[in-house]
């Protein structure tokens, strides 16, 4: 049996190499001429600026899949150090405990009070939102000024916006809440522990690294233009920088965002491809700085109501010890309307709220627009969503976000495809 991949993103390249450790032949179509998807880095003027994901955690799937790839002298990992939310004008420590959360300074003595009384709320409701969960659980101002500017941060969504029931148990499961949130971050000793990193020329050295491993497996540079049944397998209609061909699979991997994933199934399977079609994306804008300087720490987020569109820095400088540079990010689904503006305005607005939140000035290098599931009310289309036998649909806009998340997942399925 052979599996066809389609989409080179971080969840391909993975599942190309966890097949290939487990002896099933594969092959991996990729629209673009270089493989990594949202992982995209770029050098400037000697600088690594990373217009995708920043860092990933060395949980054992990724320090397994590094090891294999012998890049662990390629990594960099991350200078301990706090989050911080900027709230009610100042940057103050994002809580890492209940303790520190009831405690610190992040909330009000009337913030705490009611965060405080979160064990005596009722667990995940099945028609609320996201903000509303938080909101009820922990009170209004521990909400606008820590559960939701986290929450945006990791989804690039709006959690009102959110299906509390489709995006929490991505988040809840693993900490092993059931009821209350403070009791299970109390015992809670998971993947926070592993630590951060990235990679000495940044992020694009793994993808670039598994499209090296495995290049007879990969075809850059062809995109596949539909897709059909041939008896019990699938026949995938491609076209490459000099010819088209039909290339006939047993088993069908689907990695690419859901509106290309709809097309490839319009005529083979139409429900399917409107269902998926009418999932919602949120524009995220991704600012590279050149700055002064950076505080100590990963950087921040921003408390809702605050007065800054800027929804959070990651503060590169000090984590990956890349001088002069800090990231930063607007837009999504709590600031729709930036998606509009061109890449001039958004780099001055940047600019001048980093100045004035750290008093120093700010350059803009580069300007990305990465789109993200939105997770909203369109999400209930993926209720019985109808996949066809032999096809899986192995994307973000079905489980978590995030490289680790995507390499666990990749392995995972790549079990159940040699098993088959």
């Amino acid at each position: 049996m052979r599996v066809g991949i389609v989409g080179g993103g971080i969840t391909g390249l993975a599942l190309t190499h966890a097949l290939a450790r487990r002896g099933v032949e594969s092959v991996l179509f990729e629209a673009a001429a270089r493989p990594g998807g949202l992982i995209r880095t770029r050098a400037d003027s000697g600088r690594i600026i990373e217009l995708g994901p920043q860092r990933t955690r060395l949980v054992p799937p990724v320090r397994r899949l590094i090891s294999e790839l012998g890049l662990e002298d390629r990594v960099r990992l991350a200078t301990p150090g706090p989050l911080h939310i900027w709230a009610r004008g100042a940057l103050r420590r994002v809580p890492t405990t209940p303790r520190r959360l009831l405690s610190g300074d992040l909330l009000t003595v009337p913030g705490r009070l009611r965060a405080a009384l979160e064990p005596l709320t009722g667990p995940l409701a099945a028609e609320e939102s996201v903000g509303r969960y938080f909101r009820r659980k922990a009170g209004r101002e521990a909400y606008e000024s820590l559960f939701g500017p986290l929450i945006s941060a990791t989804f690039g969504s709006d959690p009102d916006q959110m299906l509390a029931a489709r995006s929490l148990p991505m988040i809840l499961r693993p900490l092993g809440v059931r009821r209350s949130l403070l009791r299970a971050a109390s015992r809670w000793r998971g993947d926070a522990a592993a630590s951060a990193c990235t990679f000495h020329d940044g992020m694009r050295e793994l993808p670039d690294a598994l499209a090296r491993e495995h290049a007879d497996r990969i075809r850059l540079a062809t995109r596949v233009i539909g897709v059909e049944r041939a008896g019990a397998d699938w026949r995938l209609q491609t076209r490459g920088p000099v010819s088209s061909e039909a290339v006939r699979v047993g088993r069908l991997v689907v990695t690419t965002p859901a509106s290309e994933a709809g097309r490839l199934f319009r005529s083979a399977a139409p429900e399917l491809a409107a269902r998926l079609r009418g999932l919602r994306y949120n524009a995220v804008c991704v600012v590279p700085l050149e700055v002064a300087s950076t505080p100590d720490g990963f950087g921040f987020q921003v408390a809702f109501r605050a007065p800054w569109r800027t929804r959070g820095v990651t503060w590169n400088a000090s984590i990956f010890d890349r001088p002069g540079l800090a990231t930063a990010y607007l837009g999504g689904g709590v600031d729709p309307d930036l998606a509009e503006w061109d890449d001039d305005r958004i780099g001055r607005l940047v600019a001048r709220e980093y100045a004035s939140i750290h008093g120093v000035e700010a350059r803009p290098l580069a300007v990305a627009r990465p789109r993200l599931p939105a997770w909203d009310a369109s999400w209930s289309a993926l209720d019985d969503l109808p996949v066809p036998d032999g096809v899986h649909l192995l994307a973000n806009y079905r489980s978590r976000l995030g490289i680790s998340a995507r390499i666990r997942e990749a392995e995972t399925l790549a079990e159940q495809l040699a098993s088959d």
